[in-house]
């Protein structure tokens, strides 16, 4: 259709000019140079420029079409004015082609927009760099878990840990590896797992780590696995120690109560002595242990919490009067600060003073050590906006070999420790959806910081 009425228009423009040249023809011989065949002559010369605009007319318009389509410049329209009716059905035709181009890049942009509010969503965090190591894409969630706010280069990770980059250019696709890591700006500890799969995008590899924090899950895994330890262990020291417990208590009973028939048998008298002090010492050890397993015990009733808002000054107030005294007593300096004054937490108010308390004696003892002993109870809001509250002191630090251990079960730094205030405290935290961390410089200072 387009073409054939392209056809029959140029045929129509040949056919004047060949009138326009058989006219010209026939009057030179007749007038030969005059004003009649030099405005004949123009006319032929009119038809010519007006043939060969025409014939150039379809070609720049395809010209424009192409490229609009190489720059995808869709905004491109071909409208026709009443002199180009000729060309009507083939620039149609281009407008149908750019219409169907800017649905197609429409639905295009619609799905890459959805993929994406997916993407900054989704409860994984998301890692694409290149082969050589320029990030693609990161959603806010990798950023969130890698404690960096800014994430271009690969390479950045090595603030994190000095062999990340390297370990992460080496997963396989398909590989699944956990890296323990500590954040730069709160100095947490996380342990990630990450998982690797390469692809290959417009024929450029691309390798997608996706970043999950199993840190608490391990956390909770952990302490189910001591609980559970703790439940067995108690137990069956508690079916045995008792009845041993008790039967020393009663023989050592009756034999005070023999004590006056004793004076019989004075040759027997010392020996009893002997046995009555064994009894005592097993009655006494006894007791010493039953009592040493219940305090584990804590470790698997601690109750569930009843949350309220609390306020920071109020849980302050109840903790500081309570440790000032022993503070005071060892030369220590302990001072407090809130920030800001009306800071308040959603938790179990007996729990949280527990676990300040906790930590409270542990920064006694150790800036207890030094003579210009200092601890600081400070609260105030965290880098990601929770309410934190914080135990420092000036005391030997912990060593760097100790610093994965304290929150485990029985074990302790203390000559007199028991190794449960702060499993305790980390199982309350947990039980707040909060955490508990610490940063220790050997010398200098150790700082425990709890999360809400």
């Amino acid at each position: 259709m387009i073409y054939s009425r392209l056809r029959w228009h140029y045929a129509i423009r040949m056919l004047l000019i060949l009138i326009t040249v058989g006219y010209l023809v026939y009057l030179i011989p007749l007038f030969g140079i005059s004003v009649l065949t030099l405005l004949i002559l123009c006319l032929l010369i009119f038809q010519i420029f007006q043939l060969l605009h025409i014939i150039e007319r379809p070609q720049r318009d395809m010209v424009r079409f192409f490229q609009a389509i190489e720059y995808s410049d869709f905004s491109q329209t071909f409208s026709f004015s009443s002199k180009d009716k000729s060309l009507q059905p083939l620039r149609t035709a281009f407008d149908r082609v750019i219409e169907a181009f800017q649905k197609t890049r429409s639905e295009k942009e619609a799905h890459f927009r959805y993929l994406q509010t997916i993407v900054q969503h989704i409860g994984v965090g998301i890692i694409v760099f290149k082969e050589d190591g320029k990030i693609d894409l990161v959603n806010p969630l990798a950023k969130k878990i890698l404690g960096m706010p800014q994430l271009k280069h690969i390479d950045q990770l090595r603030i994190l840990e000095r062999n990340l980059p390297t370990r992460v250019r080496q997963l396989e696709s398909g590989e699944r590896t956990q890296i323990q890591i500590q954040k730069s700006e709160s100095g947490d500890t996380a342990m990630l797992s990450l998982y690797a799969t390469r692809f290959i995008l417009q024929n450029e590899p691309l390798t997608l780590i996706s970043v999950q924090n199993i840190q608490s899950e391990l956390e909770e895994k952990e302490l189910e696995a001591w609980q559970n330890l703790i439940r067995v262990l108690t137990h069956e020291i508690m079916n045995s120690i008792t009845p041993i417990a008790s039967l020393a208590s009663t023989a050592n009973r009756l034999l005070g109560n023999a004590s006056t028939d004793l004076e019989k048998y004075p040759e027997i008298r010392e020996s009893v002595q002997d046995v009555s002090q064994a009894i005592t010492t097993i009655e006494s050890r006894s007791q010493g242990l039953l009592k040493f397993v219940e305090s584990y015990r804590k470790l698997t009733r601690i109750p569930k919490p009843e949350f309220e808002i609390v306020p920071i000054r109020e849980l302050f107030n109840r903790v500081v009067p309570l440790m000032q005294t022993k503070f005071d007593e060892r030369g220590i300096r302990f001072t407090q600060s809130i920030e800001p004054e009306t800071l308040e937490i959603t938790a179990d108010l007996n729990l949280v003073e527990q676990v300040l308390i906790n930590l409270l004696q542990n920064a006694l003892d150790w800036a207890g050590t030094k003579p210009d002993g200092e601890a600081l109870l400070s609260a105030g809001m965290g880098n990601a906006g929770r309410p934190i509250v914080q135990i420092i002191d000036n005391g030997p630090g912990i060593q760097k070999e100790a610093l994965e251990k304290i929150f485990i079960p029985f074990f302790t730094t203390k000559p007199d420790g028991s190794g449960i205030g702060l499993s305790l405290s980390r199982q309350i935290m947990q039980l707040h959806h909060g955490s508990i961390s610490v940063i220790s410089e050997p010398g200098r200072n150790t700082v425990f910081t709890l999360k809400f």
